[in-house]
């Protein structure tokens, strides 16, 4: 196919058309858009090259790169004295109270620039403009149509904010061991009722370590009754076996667990010895 050769017309026409995509935010790479353009005209070699034809057919393809409506209005203000530009986006690199990233952060930059518009880029200027921007609106505005800053947002504390609060375990500001009157005031606990309250804490204590002592003392009587010899009459010397409690006849069960043990220990060793000498 006999390819279509571009005029010095075609090629004023695909300039202009150019800058109104610019213009309007594109901002894909040069070398893939004029592939596109020359693509469709080379598939229709009779159309006209307008730029009026080449906008929309930029515009109608899918894909391409766009700069943001924000980010084409801080371009444009920003080509309007660069320096100062380029002065005020090195200040926003380094704070760290508004944003300057993305839409949000063109925003920040184009309303800061109008605002010191006459003005030297410095700190004080800078932040004297962020307080006229974010003065509410009444009789005396510094310029129309600004727009409200924004501020990085503060992340929600989740952690005590002081070693006192860290160290907090939770106790009553007043303490443990004051009462509350009718009247709403606290008063110190006398002396009957901190001796009460030993007396239950002591009782308790007992009362738990009686239960602990009598399940080991159920484990160790199911353990002492189900050991087993290697004969009816072994089986029936260890359960004859009893260690009482001194001065009783009460059976401590885990001292007669222990002895069972080595008793069956004993048993089963000369059983070994006796088919050892068979």
């Amino acid at each position: 196919m006999e390819l279509r050769i571009y005029s010095s017309q075609d090629g004023a026409q695909m300039n202009a058309a150019e800058v109104q995509l610019r213009a309007k935010g594109l901002a894909e790479g040069e070398e893939r858009v004029v592939e596109i353009i020359d693509n469709y005209f080379q598939r229709y070699r009779s159309a006209p090259v307008t730029a009026d034809a080449i906008v929309k057919l930029i515009e109608s393809t899918q894909g391409l790169k766009w700069l943001s409506r924000e980010q084409l209005e801080y371009n444009r203000v920003a080509a309007e004295n660069p320096a100062a530009a380029q002065q005020l986006s090195a200040w926003l690199a380094n704070q760290k109270t508004l944003v300057n990233t993305g839409d949000s952060g063109f925003q920040n930059s184009t309303e800061l620039l109008l605002e010191l518009r006459g003005y030297e880029i410095s700190s004080v200027n800078i932040n004297a403009a962020i307080d006229r921007i974010q003065a509410p609106r009444g009789k005396f505005v510094s310029r129309e149509g600004r727009l409200p800053l924004h501020f990085v947002q503060t992340p929600r504390r989740t952690s005590p904010i002081s070693p006192a609060a860290k160290a907090d375990d939770g106790s009553p500001f007043l303490g443990g061991d004051m009462i509350r009157n009718l009247d709403g005031s606290y008063r110190n606990k006398n002396y009957a009722e901190q001796k009460s309250e030993r007396e239950a804490a002591e009782a308790a204590s007992q009362r738990t370590g009686v239960s602990a002592q009598s399940r080991a003392a159920a484990e160790a009587k199911s353990k002492a009754e189900n050991l087993r010899g290697n004969s009816h009459s072994e089986d029936h010397q260890i359960a004859s076996l009893f260690v009482t409690v001194p001065g009783t006849s009460e059976i401590n069960w885990p001292a007669t667990l222990d002895a069972r043990l080595n008793l069956q220990r004993s048993l089963n060793k000369a059983q070994e010895v006796r088919r050892f000498i068979r």
